[in-house]
């Protein structure tokens, strides 16, 4: 299973600088496939077309071949295919990954399919290609302004991780900002609440985050320093061990 999904709170950036800091020696797609629309055709200032609703509606190989013939190099060097703006439509494209694209990116080993999917499904196996993840990276942001507000919305996260650990995907938890509860503690809490999943935290990185997203005037040696660019390669270790976990468990049990 090659594809890992990205969910939650600001999991389009996520993706994004999760794919730049993977590992060099495996390669990575990048997908876009939120429901409510696609940014990254803008981010990136590429066409919009050919777009996930252009890779499901194919009517040709149905396999890696006719993916790849898709993709674009943005001028970061990432290779990706967006959604489409619109929300309607993006929506449809996703429900249509499950006929053969889903399938077909969970059966390779290379690349490596990051997949930005939006907002938490409810449930997960909702959207195809979070049902048919390796790994999925749960993405929570703090919310700073109140530690009650923070408190209720860790909750909510710790469900979501017990929720996802039903499925057959493997998750991670990408934490973003340290305050109002620090690292440790949303460790502890989610220890507490019966879990034993990969916990990462990220920075808030405003810098980092625009360039991500299109900001210009930044050189690839200067993001490669900044905070969330860090983090970002630690989170891509994670992962791919995750990813590589999970593969050998397949394997030996002959799925």
């Amino acid at each position: 299973m090659a594809i890992v999904a990205v969910t939650g709170d600001a999991c389009t950036t996520t993706t994004v600088a999760l794919a730049a800091a993977w590992p060099a020696s495996s390669e990575v797609l990048i997908v876009e496939a939120d429901p409510k629309g696609g940014d990254l055709a803008a981010w990136f200032d590429v066409p919009v077309l050919p777009s996930l609703s252009t890779v499901v509606t194919s009517a040709f190989d149905t396999g890696w071949s006719d993916i790849d013939r898709h993709t674009r190099i943005a001028a970061s060097g990432l290779r990706l295919i967006p959604a489409p703006p619109s929300a309607a439509e993006a929506q449809h494209a996703v429900a249509e990954s499950a006929r053969w694209m889903a399938p077909a990116l969970a059966a390779l080993r290379s690349p490596i399919a990051i997949v930005d999917a939006g907002a938490v499904p409810r449930p997960s196996a909702e959207h195809p290609l979070v049902g048919s993840a390796a790994v999925t990276v749960l993405v929570h942001r703090q919310w700073s302004q109140s530690a009650r507000a923070a408190a209720v919305r860790l909750q909510r996260l710790a469900d979501q991780v017990d929720a996802m650990s039903t499925t057959a995907t493997s998750v991670v938890v990408a934490v973003i900002g340290g305050d109002p509860f620090d690292f440790d503690q949303i460790e502890s809490f989610l220890a507490d609440s019966g879990g034993t999943t990969p916990l990462v935290g990220l920075p808030v990185d405003g810098l980092a985050a625009a360039v991500y997203a299109g900001r210009t005037g930044v050189s690839a040696r200067r993001l490669g320093r900044l905070p969330l660019a860090r983090a970002a390669r630690h989170l891509a270790h994670v992962v791919e061990h995750a990813v590589q976990t999970r593969v050998g468990e397949l394997s030996r049990t002959g799925r």
